[in-house]
């Protein structure tokens, strides 16, 4: 198995350490991966919170460098336990670092509202856990499309707006609030403002980590121009180059396993992709 180069999309085997110096500077829109998180084993290995921290900082010097001046990525982490009830920290320590380091433009959560109950849930009697972050990275003055990404008009809003029940409200602490004025501005938008929560279910039981091609399109087309270069290194079965190519974007994808088959499963399904119409724009 070797790289793959097929009409604007490149995948490149290895490690992503040892491939991203070959990567010119500032010359990828937007970066949108998911990393492997410390402590866990999967069938690519498994990191101390150390050896992550060893592997992590080179790659956000590398995608910075990588990254055009209005380009942001998008990293997306899972907390862990040390065991039921003791959470490990490393996931707020590189959040913190990446604000003290770099800048996180906005805190946004991905919510698996098709997470299934586990040990934290069943055995320790704790919440479910179903939430990912994603630590997104860059200038406050980065590239984001809001209008591509709004949400759909609820149904009770729609009632509202339909029967003429709009109204104003006042709250005790004197904030105003007119249901009229939100309609027509969501009609004239073609969507509502979304939420910093994106609930969308992974039913991913080969991978319960997984990360669904909706919150991939989500990402892609919130972050990444028109044409642009998406990138991944660490991109797995090739979710988020697949996103990219539905949306009519270049991509970049760095896979070190080509067993059990991240690697050639990525080029396959990327290749579809690329052969069949484009099917961006999932609404949440």
């Amino acid at each position: 198995m070797t790289d793959w180069h097929s009409d604007g999309v490149t995948l490149l085997l290895g490690d992503c350490v040892k491939r991203l110096p070959e990567i010119p500077s500032e010359s990828v829109d937007a970066v949108i991966t998911d990393p492997p998180y410390p402590e866990i084993k999967r069938d690519y290995g498994k990191w101390t919170v150390d050896e992550w921290w060893e592997m992590m900082r080179p790659v956000v010097a590398e995608t910075r460098r990588i990254l055009r001046p209005t380009g942001s990525a998008v990293f997306i982490l899972q907390p862990n336990s040390e065991h039921v009830g003791q959470m490990r920290g490393w996931l707020w320590e590189f959040m913190a670092w990446i604000c003290r380091e770099w800048n996180m433009v906005q805190d946004v959560w991905w919510w698996n509202i098709a997470a299934m109950p586990e040990a934290h849930a069943i055995q320790g009697k704790l919440c479910r856990p179903s939430v990912k972050v994603c630590v997104w990275c860059g200038t406050p003055q980065c590239y984001r499309n809001q209008d591509n990404v709004l949400w759909l008009e609820t149904d009770s809003n729609k009632m509202l707006r339909q029967s003429g029940r709009c109204r104003n409200k006042y709250a005790v602490g004197g904030q105003h609030q007119n249901e009229k004025t939100i309609a027509e501005a969501a009609i004239r938008r073609g969507g509502v403002t979304p939420y910093n929560l994106l609930p969308m279910a992974s039913t991913n039981v080969s991978h319960g980590a997984g990360t669904p091609l909706k919150l991939a399109d989500w990402w892609t087309r919130y972050i990444c121009p028109p044409g642009g270069t998406c990138a991944d290194w660490f991109m797995g079965s090739g979710t988020m180059g697949v996103a990219a190519v539905n949306n009519g974007c270049n991509f970049i994808g760095i896979e070190r396993m080509d067993k059990p088959g991240y690697f050639p499963t990525a080029q396959k399904r990327i290749a579809e992709a690329q052969a069949a119409p484009r099917q961006a724009g999932m609404q949440l």
